[in-house]
């Protein structure tokens, strides 16, 4: 059994940062942050499902719930100044995340935006050197996160659809050679993971994804 509360996080300019915390009502050993992208909300299938499965292996499970497609002052910024908004958000529910007991395991989930705050923290927070990263619908034309992950070469997971416009099979190659990572990519899949215009392909799809991912944390 686990309990759901909200944690007192506190971000940019001193704003609490939005977000649902699952902890175990037994010991828990295992911490999960979970970071979404701009309107794909944890409450979805690709941050839903592995939260699920993550509390049945007895891990405690933030969710980060920005949701910046719904902040007008968010948008107004400059580009510098949003992703200061972002990293300070992030940044502190790790802090907080972390902080909730003697964890011996540490999982980063993000999907879309989330991977770029995965690359950040796992570059900056050497309480990360040995977590684990599933890097969901990675924005793998994006140099600088390419070189983050190069650089951390965390043991990774790595799932992305061929109909991705951040799909590149070059640089999905080259990651996987940096990590020793994991590899899962659905033929025909979107950006949301969905072959458009079929349901059941669609759900065949989180399937696999499941299935890679259940395998990514007991193997």
């Amino acid at each position: 059994m686990h309990s759901i509360t909200t944690l007192p996080i506190t971000g940019y300019r001193a704003e609490p940062v939005p977000n649902t915390f699952h902890r175990q009502d037994s010991e828990a050993r295992h911490i999960a942050i979970l970071l979404p992208g701009v309107a794909y909300t944890c409450h979805m299938p690709l941050l839903y499902y592995p939260t699920r499965l993550l509390l049945a292996l007895g891990a405690d499970v933030l969710w980060v719930e920005y949701a910046y497609q719904r902040r007008a002052d968010f948008q107004a910024l400059s580009d510098s100044e949003r992703e200061r908004w972002f990293i300070s958000e992030v940044t502190a529910a790790c802090q907080a995340a972390l902080a909730q007991r003697p964890y011996q395991q540490i999982t980063l989930i993000g999907k879309s935006l989330g991977t770029l705050a995965m690359g950040r923290l796992l570059t900056e927070d050497a309480r990360l050197a040995q977590a684990r990263a599933i890097w969901l619908t990675p924005l793998l034309r994006n140099s600088r996160l390419r070189t983050q992950i190069q650089q951390t070469q965390q043991r990774s997971l790595f799932v992305i659809g061929t109909a991705d416009s951040h799909y590149d099979p070059a640089h999905l190659a080259e990651m996987q050679r940096a990590t020793g990572g994991q590899v899962c990519v659905i033929d025909g899949a979107d950006h949301s993971l969905e072959i458009e215009g079929d349901l059941w392909r669609s759900l065949q799809a989180i399937e696999q994804v499941m299935r890679a991912i259940q395998t990514f944390l007991t193997g």
